[in-house]
């Protein structure tokens, strides 16, 4: 899974997560500086088989609205987020700290977790700390009316410089990525370490 991080606005960093392959992302990138700042041995996805997980994500609510649906209207988001003519998303882009990120790699936060949740077999890809897909308060979007695939996200009111500065004003951040959707989200490539890092602008 292609998930990078690279110059943005001046002294911030973009990142952005390829949740599916293209055919612009295939293969790791030759060009990244990860492991210059990361440790080799450490640039991993782990794959993990806990079927209790699931259970996890019982507590935090599942909102009314699809994931679209609830755009704007619950939440908003900093930049873009790409979703196919079904509504399964695909990209999704935000600010990132250099420092997150690099820590998010060493720690391996980046998972893919089988599990069982409502009954059937899923599988979990996180985009955070454990106890921050765990949190919960987070809340459960619905990508598509089948339920085969939903959107864990935190709701955060916007800030500038961890200062918050429009309190009625809440962001997505995306915690985890719930699919039963293989054929979209491949295992092989959501398990692939790509994470292309590049510091000079």
């Amino acid at each position: 899974m292609r998930i990078s991080c690279s110059p943005g606005f001046p002294g911030s960093m973009i990142g952005s997560i390829d949740l599916q392959p293209t055919k612009f992302n295939t293969g790791v990138s030759s060009k990244s500086e990860i492991i210059h700042h990361v440790d080799p041995e450490l640039i991993a996805i782990p794959y993990i088989e806990d079927p209790g997980f699931g259970s996890t994500f019982d507590v935090m609510k599942i909102m009314k609205g699809t994931y679209q649906e609830e755009f704007q209207e619950s939440y908003d988001v900093e930049f873009t987020i790409d979703v196919d003519k079904k509504g399964y998303i695909t990209q999704f882009e935000h600010t990132f700290a250099l420092e997150r990120y690099l820590d998010l790699v060493r720690t391996q936060s980046y998972k893919v977790i089988k599990t069982n949740w409502k009954g059937r077999s899923f599988h979990v890809m996180t985009y955070s700390y454990m106890e921050e897909v765990c949190n919960p308060d987070n809340l459960i979007f619905r990508c598509d009316p089948a339920e085969d695939v939903f959107v864990v996200a935190e709701l955060v009111p916007y800030s500038v410089g961890g200062v918050v500065v429009q309190p009625n004003n809440v962001y997505l951040h995306l915690r985890a990525l719930i699919s039963a959707r293989d054929d979209l989200y491949p295992i092989d490539y959501m398990c692939e370490p790509d994470f292309d890092l590049s510091i000079e602008a």
